[in-house]
């Protein structure tokens, strides 16, 4: 039970703010072969992205792995004024998401829980902060794999092989979710032995 202890008292900062870093990576790339075509990190989700900002990145990545990134270059002076003529509207823009949002808050409240050493039972909080940061994710990877799938359906991505536009979410999702899973089993399986040892105790 030592060694559950020290380990529940050197475990929560290091996986919450790992979890947090992960916020600065891509959450979700997309891929035209080998190429990546737009990637959002975590922040991004957070904050919200314009579809200027994110057409701008595109550009930007294309003309660093494209072998047609000459070309690319000599239309983005003809794209530009396009773009600034949809500036004003918000149309494929992508929107702060709640669920990314919510884990982000469960990581910092995490730590705060950490730090606090007037609050007693942590396990118990951990429990809840590291379930709901999962859920989250749950939520998050559920409700973008639906909206991407249906964006196949109505766009014809990687139809008859021409074009073969894939999608993926990226290494610091998983990473960030799997953080905040054994978080969760941790104090799972550390409030499981603490009752039982109470309850032999009572015996």
């Amino acid at each position: 039970m030592k060694t559950l202890k020290m380990l529940s008292d050197f475990l929560p900062i290091p996986s919450y703010t790992v979890i947090i870093l992960c916020f600065l990576f891509p959450f979700f790339l997309v891929k035209c072969g080998n190429v990546t075509l737009m990637s959002v990190k975590g922040t991004d989700l957070i904050t919200g992205v314009s579809k200027q900002k994110m057409d701008e990145r595109m550009r930007e990545s294309i003309k660093k792995s494209s072998p047609y990134a000459s070309s690319v270059s000599n239309q983005e002076d003809h794209s530009t004024s396009s773009d600034d003529s949809q500036e004003e509207s918000d149309k494929g823009d992508i929107s702060p998401n709640p669920f990314v949002i919510l884990s982000f808050l469960m990581a910092i409240a995490g730590i705060a829980v950490q730090l606090m050493k007037t609050i007693r039972n942590k396990y118990l909080y951990h429990l809840g902060v590291s379930l709901t940061g999962l859920l989250g994710f749950l939520g998050f990877y559920l409700s973008f794999k639906a909206k991407m799938e249906d964006m196949e359906h109505t766009t014809g991505m990687g139809m008859d092989g021409k074009i073969n536009i894939a999608y993926s979410f990226g290494d610091a999702f998983y990473i960030a979710a799997v953080l905040f899973s054994v978080v969760f089993v941790f104090f799972g399986i550390y409030s499981y032995l603490f009752f039982s040892k109470k309850d032999l105790e009572k015996i």
